[in-house]
Parts: C-alpha cells; structure tokens; sequence
C-alpha cells in the first residue's frame, strides 16, 4: 500500500506521447498535448517522492527491517510467511521487491534530481540528493554486499552492470556525504530547498545529518578498519548533538494512505509478534519504554511454564508461534510512528561504543548514559528516578564488560531499526541464540541477491546454495 502523498505527487509527473510524424499540416501538432500536466518536474515535487520512498520502501521497509528484526530476535514470527523468515528461509524472491525499491525507486530519482540541480545551480538540492542516495547505498551493500554503482542507473544502455565491491561502495557513501555538506553550504542557490519533508528545507541540519551518517558509516567498518573509532569520534563533533536533530519521515495523522509501513503490516497481515527477549528484558528492567515498544496481552498466557496475567506484557519465544504474545506498539507500530534514518539515541552510543575502544571508559559511560536519556526522550518516557537507578547501574559496569553493556542498550533503543542487524554482526552483541526450528542453527548475515538480478544480470556473484551465512566484505569472521 503506497501512502497518499506518492499517489498526489505522481499524478504531476509528465506523461511523455509518442506521436507519430503526419504530412497533413492542418493538424495541429499541439493536438495531443494535455495541459494540465507540466512539461517537466520541479525539484519541489522530486524530493518528497524520493524521501517518502526512501522512508516506507527502504529504510521502514517489512521488507528489509521486519526479516531482520526477527533475526535480531526483536521479533518473532508467528505464522506465514514471517515465521518461515523467522527461521532463517529467505529466497532471492523474497527480496526482489526491496532491490527494486532501492535502484528503479529511490536511486534512480535521486541521481535524476541530483542532475537536475546541477543543471539548475541548485546546490542545496543536488546536495540532499547526495545524501539521500548515501542512505540508500548504505542500505544496499551492509544487505547485499557487492552491488552494481559505476554502471547502475544508465536505463537501455546497460541492462546488464557490473557489480561494484563493497570497499568501493563504501568510498562513494563517504564521498556523496562530503559532496551533500559542501554543496549544501553553498551560499547561493537558484531554487531553495521547498519541499522538504525531513527538515522542512533547514540546509544546517542537512549538514549535521550528513556528519552524522559519516560516523555511521565509518563505524561500521570497525573490523576492517584501524581508524574507524577515531574516524566515527571525528565526523561526531560536527553532527547534531540532541533530539532537535533526528533524522526523520513523519506519516499523516489518522491517514491510512500515509501511514507507518509496520503498522500497516500489522493491520494487513499481523504475522510478527514482540520477541519473549525484549519483553522480559525490558519487564526485568522496569524500562518505561516497554508500553512504546509492545501491547499488553488481553488473555492469561503460558511461556515456558510461567503464568502471565491480563496486562502483562509477553512476547513470544524464537520458534513459538503464540498469536496471543505482545504486538509491536505504538511507539513503532501506530499509523503516524516515524521512520529514523539516523537519531541522536544512535550517534550517543556510537560515540560511547567509539570511546570504549579507545580506552575511555569513563567518557564511554557518559555517553551511554546520553543515549538512555535520547531514547527515553525520543519515546516521550523520560522518567527521572528511573534513569538515576541505571545511570547507578551504569557507573559500575567493569570495563572489560562495558562494551556488551553499550550494545545491548544500543539493541533496545534501536527496536525495529535494520542498524540493529548491523550491530549484531560486527559486535556479537546481543549474544542470541538461533530460532531452534530453523534447519541452520546459525543467524543469517546477509541478503541473498534478488532474483530479477539473478535471472537477467550474469555478473550478480553466485553465492552459493547457502547465500545467507556468506559474509559481507566489512563483516570479518
């Protein structure tokens, strides 16, 4: 279900009629020629596409964050087709839509405004342009790995490129963020940046964005790169440093065209439950995020031989399908929930997991304790005594379990969030234990290619008959 606001903006977009030659020159060659639809699209009208696309067929996309969710065990899928991607069957199929999505969606429409702008000296457009596509490239390769870039994007004249590595993948997402903060510190610009969904046309918090996903982005390459923390604790004192910055795509209120992709879901389908690991975790912790992240059960309920109550909330184990266990809540899951692209909560435990590694332990702690307080705030459940009682706790996290510490925390604060899966990969932590119902007792790390690629591209990489355990190329073992 597409929401309201592509269905608005599509209906201006060109339709382009073939007409044929005619020798008669009493026929007018305007003849037809609709008027009400412009002869090309403004930037204005681009942007909101490309973002609300990026938002629900990517970023929020079931397609990419509920398969993982689920692998991360923030989930659990309880019957269909969630339950056999739950237990670690994900076919080239399963996933054609996604790479659609990524490269005929988004990709495409950001390379089309990024040129367009250029065209127009409209640097503050082209620059967002960058950005966007940065996101979608960083999507693309932590799922897939090697993904077509240099040849990609070119329609009819190479239906079949060649596949970049993921190495050099992610040069461009660095490269494509410092070329969206300079173009967008442009001084002048012929067209202001209007229509803007994210940040209502605020170039500064671009900017701070872009540095944001920079340390994102380096971080991510903490196995393979010396320099990754110092890199990450670098592009951090240029980002945003509080909530007023997160990256988000809002949904309309009340708005089923416009809606939460997961809540969406949920009414459509409702296959996926709350997992038995977030609830009892966040229910042993007293965590006032619970009400945010899952609905209380209505019926009394057993798991694992213990007796909930009405009102308890209970999620449903790794390969028990309990129809009756806690659904995701309306911190997630309601019609308005936001989609993050990249939040404050996030770039506070980044900088925390950055300064353990560096051997700053105290200023680690500091910076988780920021992060609790983000995502507390983020939820609108900042309760005082509560974060003192962590912040206690936190203070006597040894250092030698500190980083496990940081990213456990990282794992609830990130609830249905496609970083989590990120995370878990470089980090192993959360440790988890795989689905017991799945054939491979092994989590999945990594997407297999779509099947369109597959079947029309000779040069997608052939990864075997288990494409799901092969590793991406920043995910050493």
């Amino acid at each position: 279900m597409k929401h309201n606001i592509l269905t608005k903006i599509m209906s201006f977009v060109l339709l382009v009629l073939v007409v044929s030659s005619c020798s008669k020159k009493w026929i007018d060659s305007d003849i037809n020629t609709n008027p009400d639809a412009p002869a090309d699209v403004p930037m204005e009208l681009i942007l909101p596409t490309i973002e609300a696309r990026l938002a629900f067929d990517v970023v929020g996309s079931n397609d990419l964050t509920r398969t993982q969710s689920m692998w991360i065990q923030q989930m659990t899928g309880i019957a269909r087709q969630s339950q056999a991607e739950g237990a670690y069957t994900l076919r080239s199929g399963d996933v054609n839509n996604l790479w659609g999505n990524v490269y005929a969606g988004v990709l495409m429409d950001s390379k089309q405004l990024i040129d367009k702008a250029i065209a127009l000296e409209s640097p503050h457009f082209e620059g967002v342009g960058y950005i966007l596509t940065a996101v979608t490239l960083g999507i693309a390769t932590d799922n897939w790995n090697d993904i077509p870039w240099t040849d990609a994007l070119q329609g009819d004249a190479n239906l079949t490129p060649a596949f970049d590595s993921q190495e050099a993948i992610y040069g461009v997402i660095q490269d494509y963020l410092s070329k969206g903060i300079t173009a967008l510190s442009s001084s002048t610009s012929v067209f202001s940046l209007s229509g803007d969904i994210i940040f209502e046309g605020d170039t500064q918090k671009w900017i701070e964005a872009a540095y944001a996903l920079k340390a994102r982005y380096a971080i991510h390459l903490s196995k393979r790169d010396n320099n990754a923390y110092s890199e990450a604790l670098n592009h951090l004192g240029n980002a945003f440093t509080s909530n007023s910055g997160n990256m988000y795509y809002s949904y309309g209120s009340g708005d089923v065209n416009n809606a939460n992709p997961l809540y969406l879901f949920m009414q459509d389908r409702g296959d996926i439950r709350v997992s038995f690991q977030i609830t009892d975790l966040l229910t042993t912790l007293g965590d006032p995020r619970l009400p945010m992240f899952a609905t209380p059960i209505s019926d009394t309920m057993e798991v694992n031989g213990d007796t909930y109550l009405p009102g308890s909330y209970v999620g449903a184990p790794a390969g028990q399908p309990l129809d009756n266990a806690s659904s995701p809540g309306p911190g997630i899951a309601s019609s308005n929930s936001k989609t993050p692209f990249i939040t404050y909560a996030e770039l506070a435990f980044i900088k925390s997991e950055a300064l353990v590694q560096t051997g700053d332990f105290n200023g680690a702690r500091q910076a988780l304790k920021d992060g609790l307080e983000a995502s507390l705030n983020e939820y609108g459940v900042f309760d005082q005594g509560w974060f003192d009682m962590m912040s206690s706790e936190i203070d006597m996290y040894p250092d030698d379990e500190l980083l496990g510490a940081i990213m456990v925390h990282k794992w609830i604060a990130m609830m249905y969030n496609s970083e989590s899966f990120v995370d878990w990969r470089r980090t192993g932590f959360p440790t988890l234990t795989p689905n017991p119902d799945a054939a491979t007792q092994e989590i999945p790390r990594r997407f297999p290619y779509a099947s369109d690629p597959i079947t029309y591209n000779p040069n997608t990489p052939d990864l075997g008959n288990e494409p799901l355990w092969q590793r991406v190329w920043w995910d050493v073992e």
